[in-house]
């Protein structure tokens, strides 16, 4: 009896292992890793009214579709302070990472700060921020090697000599700082340059149009007009052109778009640099998502620039 008593115990207990083991596993089918995949991202652009700048956010969205996962973009219109608030909002809503072209290098910084505080992923793109560690990646090009490839190009095109004039982007823009850093390389090998005009158009096509008009009615005799994106070297070569001046002054720009690339084509414009946009959107987003997923990635992914004349043209367009 006592035997028996033993044995329908011992019963008794394996079973209740085999439920407690069964439960156990119910509760594990699905993964603590499949239920907090990231799902949820965003995009911070510092404006959305030229070709790059639609490039650059339609590669982040076509990346984001390819990985399944939610993405929401945004226009700051070149606001730093409306960025900043962009960014708030979407950590409050609960993105699980964000990629940004900041539209101020320092400004933008406490916004960065914030959302890694929050535990979000954090790539910037495209313009770096003047402090890189605040956030997980940079993904883009370097801006000064930019600058000192369309600058090389026109300086040979003139011979090394002449008066030169420059259209820049939002000043303290990493592009703007960047580009004419690159500029500045150039012009201190060649003394027989000179800087005859400097000046912010903001990337605007309309606002380079103005002000080469202006600068054309000063009789300075410029022989090259170097842009910081194509948008602005298009406006000037509108004031060239209506001027009929367009056999005199080469115009250079860099982004590549296709304006621009169809205006190298017929040798109206000179020559633009490629900076590689949609590689540029396509990895920032890749980066974006296996830094969430808590992958490793380097901390700095760069992208070619690649000098765009006639000779090359086709391969572009």
């Amino acid at each position: 009896m006592k035997k028996s008593k033993f044995l329908a115990i011992l019963l008794v207990v394996a079973m209740m292992i085999a439920v407690l083991s069964g439960c156990a596993g119910e509760g594990t089918g699905t993964t603590d890793d499949e239920s907090e995949a990231p799902t949820k991202f965003a995009l911070f652009m510092t404006h959305m009214s030229n070709a790059f700048t639609i490039e650059l956010s339609d590669a982040v969205k076509a990346q984001a579709e390819e990985l399944g996962v939610e993405l929401t973009v945004n226009d700051a219109g070149q606001d730093v302070a409306k960025q900043i608030s962009q960014i708030e909002t979407a950590v409050n809503q609960g993105v699980d990472g964000i990629i940004i072209e900041p539209v101020s290098v320092d400004g933008i910084i406490p916004a960065v700060q914030m959302a890694k505080e929050a535990g979000v992923t954090v790539v910037i793109v495209n313009q770096q921020i003047s402090d890189p560690s605040a956030a997980d990646a940079y993904v883009g090009v370097s801006n000064a090697d930019g600058g000192e490839m369309e600058m090389t190009k026109a300086a040979e095109d003139i011979g090394g000599e002449g008066n030169v004039a420059f259209l820049l982007g939002p000043m303290g823009s990493d592009a703007q700082i960047g580009r004419s850093e690159g500029y500045q390389r150039v012009l201190d090998k060649n003394a027989g340059i000179n800087k005859v005009f400097e000046s912010t158009a903001e990337w605007d096509t309309a606002k380079a149009l103005s002000l080469v008009e202006n600068w054309l009615q000063a009789g300075k005799n410029i022989k090259a007009i170097v842009a910081q994106n194509d948008g602005m070297a298009l406006g000037a070569l509108k004031a060239v052109e209506d001027a009929n001046l367009q056999d005199s002054i080469k115009i250079y720009g860099l982004d590549a778009t296709p304006d621009a690339l169809a205006a190298v084509k017929e040798g109206r414009l000179t020559a633009t640099v490629s900076q590689s946009t949609t590689a540029q959107g396509t990895e920032a987003m890749k980066a974006c998502y296996a830094i969430a997923n808590g992958e490793t990635v380097d901390s700095e992914i760069l992208v070619d620039f690649t000098l765009i004349t006639k000779d090359n043209v086709d391969d572009f367009l």
